[in-house]
């Protein structure tokens, strides 16, 4: 995954939209799509504060350490677990509600 990538991925997790993290960062949302389509990084300075709004570390965003994935004291989870299935829940979010509830009712039984 490429950086914008990872920031699409990281706001899906924590339940952010594009537009709140634009907000928190004074960036205009519409270069966050931009970005992810043309796997452009951005400036450094947008980079830092992208992954400081996150709660990220730098490193994690441009695929560089996937260990240091937080920078706060959050609990560890496996990131390239995460990763590998990312596609599979990107496409589990888009089925009907009603149609999704119980697939995800039996996942949660197989564990």
């Amino acid at each position: 995954m490429n950086f914008w990538e990872n920031v699409v991925a990281e706001l899906g997790f924590q339940g952010k939209t594009r537009k709140e993290l634009a907000a928190e960062i004074g960036f205009d949302a519409s270069n966050i799509g931009k970005g992810e389509k043309n796997g452009n990084i951005p400036a450094a300075d947008t980079a830092l504060k992208i992954a400081h709004s996150l709660g990220v570390s730098l490193e994690y965003l441009l695929n560089m350490d996937e260990k240091s994935k937080k920078i706060s004291s959050e609990p560890d989870f496996d990131i390239k677990l995460c990763k590998k299935y990312y596609s599979i829940i990107q496409k589990l979010n888009t089925i009907p509600e009603s149609t999704r509830t119980p697939i995800c009712k039996m996942i949660e039984e197989l564990s």
